[in-house]
């Protein structure tokens, strides 16, 4: 792999982002002699010796706080919280926070997922923390970044771009809305015993009220689209809010919901239902046993 003026540039520029933070900066000269090892098969010809140095360390970064913008991506992004980023919970040691190799080598995989080498600025690693002014994505942690001159966003925009020209995006399966209205938007309204339904508390976005002794009108229901897709990773599951934060959290699920547990095991035939909608697999007006409800009735 050719050592390019662009690499040289983005790793003075990776030492001056970690010294900022109060971390130890690694040095070009090791950096280089690292980046300049050719690694086979990484996913999308990305460079992993590259994103070690100077891409991942900016996801364990401090910000100053705990909430949004001032979080860590770490803070929210881990595979224990089945975020999309799925980055491994770092190890501590004494008063060290790090990744290990295997640790990092699993990060790099997952982080490739999301990125777009042949158009890197609309890669969703990329559009999460950009402000939505500057053409950014909604992102529940807050705006990292006012535009992409951000030199955060420069760096890994230009880490992206070196990989292979001829790779994409990574295939997103496509989340019917014709059986989002017929078998899964019913849910939101008919609450499991002892349990308060979900529009209850979510009842301003995608849980909203059926009108009197009707069913939802098209328009309602794909507003009510619009604001849960925000919730799933197409063709991801196990990535999905939607589904991990109604599970009990023996069965894997979210340590805090307060609208209660629809669910208590993976294998709740509801919940298998919904994980064969988001992963693409469940489309039409046809629902299956588990996803027929009664109320709201159809006019």
């Amino acid at each position: 792999m050719k050592i390019t003026s662009f690499k040289l540039a983005m790793l003075t520029a990776a030492g001056l982002i970690l010294a900022s933070c109060g971390q130890e900066a690694p040095s070009p000269q090791s950096a280089l002699s690292e980046a300049s090892i050719s690694v086979p098969d990484t996913p999308k010809g990305l460079d992993y010796a590259f994103y070690k140095e100077a891409i991942e360390p900016i996801f364990i970064r401090p910000r100053g706080g705990y909430i949004g913008s001032d979080a860590a991506c770490v803070a929210c992004h881990t595979s224990q919280a089945n975020a999309p980023l799925g980055l491994q919970p770092p190890t501590l040691e004494g008063d060290r926070v790090f990744w290990t190799e295997a640790q990092s080598r699993q990060n790099f995989e997952n982080v490739a997922m999301l990125v777009n080498p042949s158009d890197p600025d609309r890669s969703r690693l990329l559009m999460a923390p950009l402000a939505p002014a500057a053409g950014g994505a909604r992102h529940s942690g807050g705006i990292f970044w006012d535009n992409n001159n951000h030199s955060e966003y420069r760096l890994i925009a230009e880490w992206i771009a070196s990989g292979s020209d001829s790779a994409g995006t990574s295939e997103v399966a496509e989340v019917d809305f014709d059986f989002f209205r017929s078998c899964v938007q019913p849910i939101f309204v008919n609450p499991i015993e002892n349990a308060m339904p979900c529009a209850e508390c979510h009842g301003g976005e995608f849980a909203v009220e059926p009108p009197a002794n009707a069913y939802w009108t098209e328009e309602q229901s794909r507003q009510a689209y619009e604001d849960l897709v925000y919730l799933i990773d197409p063709g991801r599951p196990d990535s999905s809010r939607f589904l991990h934060k109604p599970l009990h959290p023996n069965a894997g699920g979210d340590l805090m919901h307060n609208g209660g547990r629809r669910w208590f095991s993976k294998d709740d035939p509801e919940r298998r239902a919904l994980e064969d909608w988001v992963k693409g697999d469940a489309s039409g007006s046809q629902c299956p046993p588990a996803l027929q409800f009664d109320f709201p009735p159809r006019s």
